[in-house]
């Protein structure tokens, strides 16, 4: 049987390469236009994709990064060659790897281009640049074979920001460097971004990483952006209870097919003295799984005076993706 399967498998080859062949002559010739839709088409290979692009949003502390490192050491499909690379903007994935982990197969990249003077510590454009030539090195090692379990951009509002000092640096010419970015006053040299339209720039500069990142997806790679929550309804007037958003491009939302949102709650006693801190991770979108809208699962507990609860997502590695 394995010989006639060989050669079962030859004639399929012999078929797909025929096909390829004559779609190169019928492009010489000009009668097909879509010979090389064609030919990518007949080479394509059944693969079987995660389809995991997942944001994941939280105050600081509360695990963002630990779900998914966690998520990569126990998932029982994994390979010893599969990698997990982050864009590790705060550090905190290099961080927790190393006091962890210590799995050489994480790959934190730093994302930041240095200043060549005092007066600012970053180069904004030479960091969006960064970042952009990272992602595609990533993309080309997996066309090229390597295997990438995953990439998660880890501080997606440091993100935020770089587009939008860019837009005022780059191509509003409103500020000469990120301490001019900074001050939105209009004061000294520094202008104020006068039309509603030309934040579109920055909005731009912000989803060439979605358009990356879907790419990378579509070669069956997971990705994860994890941002800060942002109070949404800040005023020195407002009495009223706040209101948080993930720290991202507002239109955001409507590009991830699964959003996730951590949230603590403290547990007192009856004297109101806290014992413990539960974190829920709840599914507040999962276009891939309606059954996981709105539901929540306990990531960890942390208690006073003991030691932590660590449950981990099993949903980002058991399928349920």
């Amino acid at each position: 049987m394995g010989g006639f399967g060989a050669t079962v498998k030859q004639e399929e080859e012999k078929k797909v390469k025929a096909k390829a062949d004559t779609g190169n002559a019928m492009s010489l010739s000009g009668s097909d236009p879509f010979v090389e839709l064609r030919v990518e088409e007949a080479a394509q290979k059944p693969l079987l994709l995660s389809h995991q692009f997942v944001g994941i949003a939280a105050h600081e502390g509360a695990g963002k990064s630990a779900a998914v490192l966690y998520a990569f050491q126990n998932d029982p499909e994994r390979t010893d060659e599969d990698k997990l690379a982050a864009i590790d903007f705060d550090g905190g994935v290099a961080m927790l790897n190393s006091a962890i982990y210590k799995d050489d197969k994480t790959i934190s990249w730093n994302p930041w281009k240095m200043g060549v003077n005092d007066r600012t510590a970053y180069n904004y454009p030479g960091t969006h640049q960064r970042v952009m030539d990272i992602m595609k090195y990533i993309i080309s090692e997996v066309e090229n074979g390597v295997p990438y379990w995953g990439v998660l951009i880890s501080g997606l509002d440091s993100w935020l920001e770089i587009c939008t000092n860019n837009m005022r640096i780059v191509d509003l010419n409103l500020a000469s460097d990120g301490i001019d970015s900074a001050d939105i006053r209009g004061a000294g040299d520094a202008k104020r971004v006068e039309r509603q339209s030309d934040w579109a720039i920055r909005n731009t500069r912000f989803h060439q990483l979605t358009k990356l990142s879907r790419d990378l997806v579509r070669l069956g790679v997971r990705v994860y952006w994890e941002t800060h929550l942002r109070a949404s309804n800040f005023s020195y007037k407002d009495d009223g209870p706040t209101t948080w958003q993930p720290e991202w491009e507002k239109r955001t939302n409507n590009y991830l097919p699964t959003i996730i949102w951590i949230e603590g709650e403290d547990i007192s006693d009856d004297e109101g003295v806290v014992k413990k801190t539960v974190y829920k991770a709840k599914f507040v979108k999962c276009k891939t799984n309606p059954q996981l809208v709105n539901q929540s699962r306990i990531l960890w507990t942390t208690h006073v005076g003991g030691q932590p609860e660590w449950n981990g997502l099993p949903e980002l590695y058991d399928g349920s993706l």
